[in-house]
């Protein structure tokens, strides 16, 4: 999984970097090692990564999207918009990506086949079918460490496009 590069010296931006850092870390120390034990709790740390991080990303796009512009927006407003990310479902994150191009239809398509993995997961217990079978295992974690390299890269072009310091202006304004 890769890592992000040091975005600039304020400790927000820092922290958030941090924690992607960490994980990506966790990741490849797993993978690269062969750390058998460690891929079951990988995989399910990195169905959770991946859909938070996408959930993030629509929310600081949707954002800069509305500062970019010059119109005024009431704190009830930006209470509303973040009430509204925070109860966005993973299955309605995906769409809101992909109409908002913030993702294209390849990586559509590997999120929502993800989601329903993930989905699987819960009500069918795919891993405890799976849990002793290290190369399944493997095999899922690599897949997701794959859609999580796509969404740090999403995560990178869109605070380029923007700005560290911007995205950050932004999560303080509200």
């Amino acid at each position: 999984m890769q890592r992000v590069a040091v975005l600039n010296e304020k400790t927000s931006a820092r922290d958030m970097t941090d924690a992607i850092n960490l994980l990506a870390d966790e990741i490849n120390v797993t993978l690269n090692t062969n750390r058998t034990e460690k891929h079951f709790e990988s995989v399910i740390l990195l169905y959770s990564f991946v859909e938070n991080l996408l959930v993030w990303l629509l929310y600081i796009n949707t954002l800069w999207e509305i500062y970019s512009k010059p119109v005024k927006i009431s704190s009830k407003d930006m209470e509303d918009a973040e009430r509204f990310f925070q109860r966005l479902s993973f299955y309605n994150s995906i769409w809101m990506a992909l109409s908002t191009k913030l993702i294209d239809i390849s990586l559509w398509r590997r999120i929502d086949k993800l989601r329903r993995e993930r989905n699987s997961i819960v009500h069918q217990l795919w891993l405890y079918e799976h849990r002793g079978d290290t190369s399944q295992l493997r095999k899922k974690l690599e897949e997701l460490a794959g859609v999580a390299n796509d969404l740090v890269g999403i995560f990178k072009r869109l605070t380029k496009k923007i700005g560290v310091d911007e995205v950050y202006r932004i999560i303080l304004r509200r």
